[in-house]
């Protein structure tokens, strides 16, 4: 990475964590573009350039922990694909519970404002997209294989539960909710839909 790189992924990441900082203390609606340009201390147009909406500045640090597909390359190519992909959702609760990524807090705000939160299917859709892209190339089969299809299906799904249950319910160690959630799966009956 150059140092024309650095500088804008340094300028980007503290928007992003002004941004966050604001919306969390002063509210998602309440925040404006501008008050975070101020806080962060660049101008309006410089903000605009890297981010140009709020919702986009909210779902930046959520779009880069909810991305198995990253988290499943980033695993030894020497592990078995099963064990890749258990291991890559159990670093994606690593992260998402790391209190200095603040993503539950973050997914309260999404949760309670309209606008992001339908962006975050934007979100979800790529980081499908791109889970099944990694499956892919683990599995040596094209992306829009079925098996590669309904393997990042079931392992979203669990990704899912785990954060549901972890909004309803008053625990925060992700790491243990995955490993229950993925050790569940070994005892699971799954139905698959057979023509007659």
């Amino acid at each position: 990475m150059g140092l024309r790189e650095m500088k804008a992924a340094r300028t980007r990441q503290q928007l992003v964590d002004v941004a966050v900082t604001t919306f969390i203390d002063q509210g998602y609606d309440e925040t404006t573009m501008e008050r975070i340009a101020e806080l962060a201390e660049v101008g309006t147009s410089t903000l605009y350039r890297y981010f140009p909406s709020k919702e986009l500045l909210l779902l930046a640090p959520y779009a880069e922990v909810v991305d198995p597909g990253r988290y499943l390359r980033a695993r030894p190519v020497s592990e078995p694909t099963g064990v890749a992909l258990a291991g890559a959702l159990l670093d994606l609760g690593d992260d998402y519970a790391d209190p200095s990524r603040r993503i539950p807090e973050i997914r309260r705000i999404l949760d309670s404002s309209p606008v992001p939160r339908a962006r975050v299917w934007d979100v979800l859709l790529q980081s499908r997209a791109d889970l099944e892209a990694a499956l892919a190339e683990r599995m040596g089969l094209p992306a829009t294989d079925h098996s590669v299809q309904i393997s990042a299906g079931i392992a979203l799904d669990v990704f899912y539960r785990v954060d549901e249950e972890r909004k309803s319910g008053d625990r925060e160690d992700y790491r243990a909710l995955f490993r229950e959630a993925l050790a569940s799966l070994s005892t699971t009956t799954i139905v698959l839909p057979v023509l007659p």
